[in-house]
């Protein structure tokens, strides 16, 4: 393979390494999103005079929603130490170091095979993309899946390295991948079945003895959660097994389900196949054994995901897909090796074509939800210091989250203080005509059943179909509330619009399409009249040239009767 060939792949890799820390760092924002405060109330535990190791463990090791996250707790606490407050993110840089630092693993597993690194691309394309931004955008989930995937790879590289001690280690740190999350307890199971593929009947044993002894530990401090719900309607189950597994095909439209559950398929059939092969022929190959033991890992993981929460539905998060990508990046390089190298470069290319794709698509699809994200904890930083209120969550979120926020403010733990200048203060309002921005109230109510409650999910949406004014990716755009009682506060809510079609945007137009709506979590929001505003916020211009403008539609709030109302 020429040098030429090497020295451009080698570009390209270390080009979409660059994207994606710079992606992450660019919509990554100091906030503590839903299932963070579990975070912020261990922090908040820790605040004890005099000091209490006992009730320290008993903290860390509490298991919260079927899940002991001890590790994310670990590494929340001694960024606490360090800096003299929690920082998410901070915790989310972490978690961009280990995605990083995965993909060396997976380089490592790449070099044993001696190939050109052209071969390697693919799985920076597939790795290093935004479709699983719930792990790789979110402090806690990254620090339990970007956590418990490493050790899955460090312990699985070690036992086929025949490192010193490798089965020590290993089981070591299948007990920290169960510390971090609830299906790390599986790393456990990917380690025994790799033995078991090498007919290592011995170390497969022990394995099996510890992972006995990690769940006779794990119950004596397991509650039940809320989250997760058994069922038996097989057709879900089967088919959020598949789509799990497949889900990087979601990306692509019309088709992304469809081929999501026949990618399932193939790499499931694939799995059987090769695990019987290396069972009866090729059990000494180490690198086969490592790339099975990967795939049983997500597999096992997949199935026990699809049996505790897909009651009513298909269930597809964008937190699992993380697993989903390394399915077919393992696949990939399992396949490499076992062919013969006549047609390498058809898989390369055939991989190529679905890798980019994936790629363009995972980043067209999803940075207007990242945005839009962003948009709504820059307001809800106002809204807390303005009035106490978060509006990006429900308000039973609220409820509970509140006083844990305000005790890790009182201790000094956390601030969501954001300096910003005062519309009303630093901008004349321009009035607009009434016809010329108008929008629609449409309520939308829930009924959630969970293992031990009922929820009632409920808000209302703000929709338009025509803005009028530029919606150019770099304005955000916000609604502003001002209650005629003059003593309220007001409220701030980021404006999501729709994502422009593709075709639409190829022709240069817009990334974001003319048309949106507004979530309005209205039970967050004290009982009133409210005028509306526009605010537009340009990041790459002066606060004073940022504007306001005022609409003739108003805002009825009912406390008592939990409803909206435009006027």
């Amino acid at each position: 393979m020429p040098k030429a060939l090497t020295y451009i792949s080698a570009i390209v890799i270390l080009s979409l390494i660059g994207i994606f820390v710079f992606y992450i760092h660019y919509f990554s924002l100091d906030f503590p999103f839903q299932d963070d405060v579990t975070l912020l109330e261990f922090i908040n535990s820790t605040q004890m005079s005099p000091w209490n190791w006992s009730h320290f463990f008993q903290a860390l090791f509490r298991v919260d929603n079927d899940h002991s996250i001890v590790i994310p707790r670990l590494i929340t606490w001694l960024d606490y130490l360090l800096f003299g407050q929690v920082n998410f993110q901070h915790l989310i840089l972490i978690t961009l170091a280990e995605l990083i630092f995965i993909l060396y693993l997976l380089f490592r597993l790449f070099k044993r095979q001696q190939l050109a690194l052209v071969y390697f691309v693919p799985v920076a394309f597939l790795w290093l993309q935004p479709q699983y931004h719930e792990v790789s955008n979110w402090a806690i989930t990254g620090l339990q899946h970007g956590h418990v995937t490493l050790f899955l790879l460090a312990s699985l590289l070690i036992i086929t390295e025949n490192r010193p001690f490798a089965l020590a280690w290993a089981i070591q740190l299948a007990f920290l991948a169960s510390f971090t999350f609830g299906n790390g307890f599986i790393v456990f199971i990917a380690l025994a079945y790799v033995y078991l593929l090498q007919k290592n009947w011995k170390n497969a044993l022990i394995i099996g003895i510890s992972l006995v002894i990690f769940f006779a530990c794990y119950l004596q401090i397991y509650q039940m959660g809320q989250a997760a719900k058994f069922h038996w309607n097989l057709n879900h189950i089967i088919f959020s097994f598949l789509g799990f597994i497949g889900a990087s095909a979601m990306e692509f439209p019309k088709i992304g389900l469809i081929l999501s559950w026949f990618i399932g398929f193939w790499v499931v059939s694939l799995f059987i196949f090769y695990s019987l092969d290396h069972w009866k022929f090729n059990f000494k190959n180490k690198s086969q054994g490592t790339y099975l033991g990967i795939l049983s890992f997500i597999l096992f993981s997949a199935g026990l995901i699809a049996l505790v929460r897909s009651a009513e539905s298909y269930t597809i998060y964008s937190r699992y897909q993380l697993y989903a990508a390394l399915s077919i990046i393992i696949v990939y390089l399992h396949l490499l090796p076992h062919t013969s190298k006549q047609i390498h470069p058809f898989i390369l290319i055939g991989t190529l074509i679905y890798s980019i794709s994936f790629y363009c698509l995972s980043y067209f699809n999803h940075t207007i939800e990242q945005q839009y994200q962003k948009m709504s904890f820059v307001a809800d930083r106002i809204n807390w210091q303005n009035n106490g209120s978060l509006l990006s969550v429900s308000s039973g979120y609220l409820w509970n989250a509140k006083p844990k926020f305000q005790k890790a403010e009182n201790n000094k733990i956390y601030s969501m203080n954001y300096p910003w200048n005062n519309p009303f203060e630093d901008h004349t309002t321009i009035s607009l005509a009434p016809e010329t921005f108008i929008f629609q109230a449409k309520e939308y109510k829930e009924v959630m059943q969970k293992k031990h409650a009922t929820w009632l999910n409920h808000y209302y949406w703000l929709e338009f179909q025509h803005f009028p004014f530029s919606t150019n990716f770099k304005k955000q755009w916000f609604l502003i509330l001002k209650s005629k009682d003059k003593n309220s506060n007001w409220y701030i809510l980021p404006i999501q619009f729709a994502l422009n079609g593709k075709k639409n945007f190829l022709s240069l137009e817009n990334y974001r399409a003319n048309y949106g709506s507004i979530k309005i979590n209205h039970e967050s929001i004290q009982e009133g009249i409210y005028t509306i505003y526009l605010w537009n916020l340009d990041s790459e211009t002066s606060s004073s040239k940022n504007q306001l403008y005022a609409l003739k539609q108003a805002i009825h709030v009912d406390a008592r009767l939990r409803t909206l109302e435009l006027k």
